[in-house]
């Protein structure tokens, strides 16, 4: 962050998309490989975004065709990816089946390589997904036959056709999430519901310099998280923020009206600054989070080879995980994450 003398003289290519505000303080000026990518923080409610906002057809063209192979390095997932993304599909069904009726329709945004939708549709729930990826969605299609189109959510104009509504990890890359929650919300149903699942500004479980990225447009906190779902027309239900600050899970339900900029977070702004420079990369690496972490992560990846070498096919994997971690009962191993009812 800059100091007085520098902040006063910041401005920003454009306005808070929450509040509104030009008033802005620089995080960083670098991404997490050392690239130019300006990060900025509202000083009137604390949201945060690159600035300049990339380009909205550069950004599509990138989701399209060469997103998923700069971040995982490959096209197709493998049979490691599939248990992993199968294992999280479970857990975020977990946190909304509550809500979910088996006559409902759900759509899933950013559906990637199709595995959440094959989860709930093997559960018996009516899902389809969309997402940008040519590859990923053909995958979803042809490898496990499940109703996946190639596209943006905001192209899509299916008013009131959708009980739910997922975001998981797709907010935080759009260019503009408060017209894409609008959008979203004409696609619900009277009292549909919205889950949105982003990373969290404060997370102190990640490495400090490693915090921005050009993929990511928009970081939320769980203040502006819920304050911008609530401008956008919808009542925040519950939300989930694993442990170390880490991902933020909301649930909202669509309301009668927007609320165009009624968010008051004077503190907010002040509170994450805070958090963000106790955590220095010396404190980081003096604690034991970062060995944690790779200990975990190294424990996982022998897990998945183990899990996974005794299948032929992807489906094999995830009718497996299904079978393990849904029972009849419906319990499961507690995550961990801090779970509050709004």
């Amino acid at each position: 962050m800059l100091n007085e003398t520098e902040r006063n003289q910041v401005e920003c290519d454009v306005p808070c998309n929450l509040c509104n505000s030009t008033a802005v303080d620089v995080l960083s000026v670098k991404d997490r490989k050392g690239n130019d990518l300006r990060t900025v923080i509202c000083e009137k409610c604390g949201l945060i975004w690159s600035d300049p906002r990339p380009n909205e057809e550069l950004i599509k063209e990138f989701y399209s065709t060469e997103y998923r192979r700069e971040y995982k390095g490959i096209a197709r997932p493998k049979k490691k990816h599939v248990y992993r993304d199968a294992k999280e599909a479970i857990r975020r069904y977990r946190f909304i089946e509550d809500l979910l009726a088996r006559e409902d329709s759900l759509l899933d945004i950013g559906a990637g390589n199709g595995v959440f939708v094959y989860c709930l549709r093997k559960l018996g729930f009516n899902a389809e997904g969309i997402g940008p990826d040519e590859n990923l969605s053909r995958y979803a299609r042809e490898v496990l036959h499940v109703p996946v189109k190639t596209g943006f959510a905001a192209d899509l104009r299916d008013e009131e056709s959708y009980d739910i509504v997922t975001l998981h990890h797709v907010l935080e890359h759009m260019t503009d999430p408060s017209a894409e929650l609008k959008n979203i919300r004409a696609m619900l149903k009277q009292h549909g519901k919205l889950v949105v699942e982003v990373p969290n500004a404060e997370d102190t479980w990640q490495d400090p310099k490693n915090r921005y990225h050009k993929a990511h447009v928009y970081t939320f906190n769980p203040e502006t998280l819920i304050a911008l779902g609530e401008c956008a027309g919808f009542r925040a239900l519950r939300k989930r923020i694993a442990p170390h600050n880490g991902n933020i899970t909301a649930v909202f339900q669509k309301r009668g009206r927007c609320l165009h900029n009624s968010v008051d977070l004077n503190t907010n702004y002040a509170k994450i600054t805070t958090i963000l420079r106790r955590h220095t990369n010396y404190r980081h690496f003096l604690s034991v989070v970062p060995y944690k972490k790779i200990l975990v992560s190294a424990v996982a990846a022998v897990a998945e080879q183990i899990a996974v070498r005794k299948f032929f096919t992807d489906t094999e994997i995830i009718d497996t995980v299904i079978d393990s971690e849904v029972k009849p009962e419906g319990t499961t191993a507690n995550s961990g994450a801090y779970v509050e009812m709004l």
